[in-house]
């Protein structure tokens, strides 16, 4: 008997023109390519006589502010490291390949359209799977039902209410350390909009351009990921413990396009952030170095206490501490950064119990950027998974001469850039929690598991990568452990900065098939004067350690 094959999902478009910015034509290509969807219908909205909206390339506006117009163009112009997502391209070609194409001319009502009875019955005559709305005002009333499994709207947002165009212009202007990405699917009549996928990303203090390219770029990823999820799940998909309440989009303050004032308070608040930033800079010199506590034996999700520190010359820094206790002593694998190469390798530091230490001794060294040594013992050997994402590779050493001789045992993942590899086994399987950045957007934002029946794979991905999108809690921090039973992964909140603090997440749910976390407490880096930041923490014995940053001055010419 032959199995029929899974039919894709029939995906319709609501457009307002066949010129549609980058973010969007990459969900059309990546929903072309793919093995889940096609595109079958595109609903194209005909302009009202006074519906005319002036655009720039990359920010929107709507020529209510001088001001605006001239601050946009400035922001366009500034350096960013990511693509603009809104360049045009043209996607005439959906008609050339046989989509279905409705010109309609929606009724306005109360902000959103509404589409009238003939148009709904040809678009239920195309039986579509989904719809995405891409007008920019989203389409209200009965329209929502023209689609098996509704109608998707995504948009930046603030605890999942939109703060209004511009997009990113307020974030920045209201020093917000995040923006939020939130995917929508239309409810009828006034109810509360179901909220499919949230995302969160820290915000560019400097510019609007940076903040807004990194949410749109990711939010085209996640889109097609949901639609993938759709299709690989069915409608499973479209409920999510770890998403947050429904948004209700008729409440909370919503903001419009700023003034002449407004704009004049923006662009002093942001020249003032580059000169503090640039003097600042010029004077001091970011330094991470190690500390530690010899206290009550085990992990512990609470803050550390009476900490000393280990801090290194002015010429490089010390991060990552990973601490193992071997024959009376302990020993503190570390990445250690020399400012004048940009370029760390592994070394370690020898402690005695009585918590007198020596200087580093270099134990791992290539020509690509190491850091984060993860240890763990399988089979009475001694590995270390460091960071290698320079290399694309997570890469696997085993020791052959404790502490100092390590090997290359074998390439664990091939084509990945993944930060912060940690391994964890339970009930006989094990996991890799690592971040991955996209095309587009940062590499702390997002966590992904991998899982294999053992350390040296082969490693699968779990079926919801990532299984977590948001840079206040996805970077891992440490190797995971558990107090009194229950299980513990420390991650990075990177919103302001990498390394802002420590969060404690309790895993309550981790297989093949699921995985949830709870934040249950945070490490802020603020028990010392003159401490800024920390995002690794591990234990061994009666040993904790973590690293932490603070400024030094640089030398005067």
């Amino acid at each position: 008997m032959v199995r029929k094959e899974k039919k894709k999902l029939r995906i319709a478009l609501l457009i307002e023109s066949f010129s549609q910015p980058g973010w969007i034509h990459r969900i059309i290509t990546d929903i072309e390519d793919s093995y889940f969807a096609d595109i079958v219908l595109i609903i194209e909205k005909k302009s009202h006589d006074n519906d005319v909206a002036k655009r720039l390339p990359g920010l929107s506006i709507n020529g209510h502010s001088v001001l605006w117009n001239l601050y946009a163009r400035i922001d366009n112009r500034v350096s960013c490291p990511y693509k603009n997502p809104f360049e045009q391209f043209d996607i005439s070609h959906l008609k050339e390949r046989g989509c279905t194409v409705l010109s309609v001319q929606p009724i306005p009502v109360n902000g959103g359209n509404h589409l009238r009875k003939e148009d709904i019955q040809k678009i239920l005559l195309e039986e579509v799977d989904l719809v995405l709305d891409f007008w920019r005002n989203r389409v209200t009333g009965a329209a929502v039902r023209i689609a098996k499994y509704g109608v998707w709207s995504g948009s930046p947002s603030h605890n999942s209410i939109p703060y209004g165009s511009p997009p990113g212009f307020w974030e920045v202007m209201r020093k917000e350390s995040t923006i939020e990405f939130t995917l929508r699917m239309a409810s009828y009549g006034a109810g509360r909009d179901k909220v499919l996928y949230q995302s969160w990303t820290a915000t560019d203090p400097l510019s609007a351009r940076g903040t807004i390219s990194k949410v749109y770029w990711k939010s085209a990823n996640s889109m097609v990921r949901k639609i993938r999820n759709l299709y690989e799940r069915g409608p499973a998909a479209l409920d999510d413990e770890n998403l947050g309440a429904a948004a209700d989009l008729h409440n909370g303050k919503q903001f419009s396009h700023p003034t002449n004032t407004q704009i004049l308070g923006c662009m002093a608040k942001i020249s003032g952030r580059r000169i503090q930033r640039s003097l600042w800079n010029r004077l001091h010199l970011e330094q991470w170095f190690l500390a530690y506590n010899l206290g009550k034996s085990g992990p512990s999700i609470d803050p550390p206490y009476d900490l000393q520190y280990m801090k290194p010359p002015k010429d490089r820094f010390w991060a990552d501490p990973f601490p193992v206790a071997r024959g009376g002593k302990y020993y503190i694998f570390m990445e250690e950064f020399f400012y004048h190469t940009h370029k760390a390798h592994i070394s370690v530091i020898e402690m005695g119990f009585d918590g007198t230490w020596k200087q580093p001794l270099k134990v791992l060294e290539r020509d690509y950027h190491l850091s984060y040594p993860f240890l763990f013992e399988w089979r009475n050997d001694l590995y270390m998974i460091p960071e290698t994402k320079r290399n694309n590779t997570v890469e696997l050493y085993r020791c052959t001469e404790f502490p100092l001789k390590w090997e290359f045992d074998r390439v664990l993942i091939a084509n990945a850039q993944a930060v912060d590899n940690t391994l964890h086994e339970q009930d006989g399987i094990w996991w890799l929690f690592c971040s991955i950045g996209g095309k587009d957007f940062a590499t702390n934002d997002e966590l992904h598991v991998f899982y294999a029946e053992t350390p040296l794979g082969p490693w699968r991905p779990h079926r919801l990568n990532p299984v977590k999108s948001d840079v206040r809690s996805a970077r891992p921090a440490g190797r995971l452990f558990r107090v009194n039973g229950d299980l513990y992964r420390p991650s990075q909140d990177c919103s302001i900065r990498m390394g802002g603090a420590i969060v404690m997440n309790q895993v309550t749910r981790l297989n093949p098939e699921e995985f949830h976390e709870e934040v249950a407490a945070r490490i802020e880096p603020k028990w010392a004067k003159g401490i800024y930041g920390t995002h690794t923490i591990n234990t061994a014995d009666r040993l904790t350690m973590l690293d932490c940053f603070g400024y030094v001055r640089k030398y005067l010419s």
